[in-house]
């Protein structure tokens, strides 16, 4: 961990595996700029030692309205580190597959978690994620239709839509790297 070779430890929190496939498209990015990255799941399991990174990117994903309470754990444990290097907060979020709800400040689980942290990311950044009906168990399933009738979204049990706006995964990634060197 140098100045001429940054390492940023990108933490991710996922359910059904679309904030990893981010997380992953994050590192990649950094990688084509040079940077060096850690990537690791945000989970009771994972003690990622931020003394060993220059920046943190945390992608974590909402379910139900809420931020896995593990992201307000890692957050709560390394507070001065998080406040002393370069960070980025991108919440994947099914709501955001519309376009007015991409920014962070009308997001409302976003400013929820923010306030509710009491962090104060360098950047914050939202995406939308993936329906996959299929893949979902029945009470997911039955819970998710029911938020997307009621958000005007799609309730076909057959549907699978990749809502993730690629470009602008990498388009982040690259701003943030710019910051990292």
């Amino acid at each position: 961990m140098t100045a001429e070779h940054p390492c940023v430890l990108v933490v991710h929190g996922s359910r059904f595996g679309q904030s990893t496939k981010i997380a992953q498209a994050v590192c990649d990015e950094l990688a084509l700029r040079g940077v060096a990255s850690q990537i690791v799941a945000l989970d009771a399991t994972t003690a990622p030692n931020p003394a060993k990174h220059d920046a943190l990117v945390l992608v974590t994903s909402v379910r139900y309205g809420y931020f896995d309470k593990f992201a307000y754990r890692l957050i709560a444990a390394h507070r001065a580190w998080l406040d002393s290097v370069p960070t980025l907060l991108i919440t994947v979020s099914l709501t955001a597959r519309n376009a007015e709800k991409r920014d962070p400040a009308v997001h409302s689980y976003t400013r929820k978690f923010l306030e509710k942290s009491g962090w104060t990311p360098g950047h914050v950044e939202v995406v939308a994620g993936m329906l996959d009906y299929p893949r979902y168990r029945i009470w997911d399933r039955l819970a998710i239709q029911l938020i997307m009738k009621m958000t005007k979204g799609p309730t076909d049990p057959t549907t699978v839509i990749e809502y993730t706006d690629w470009d602008r995964v990498r388009q982040v990634s690259d701003d943030f790297a710019d910051r990292v060197l």
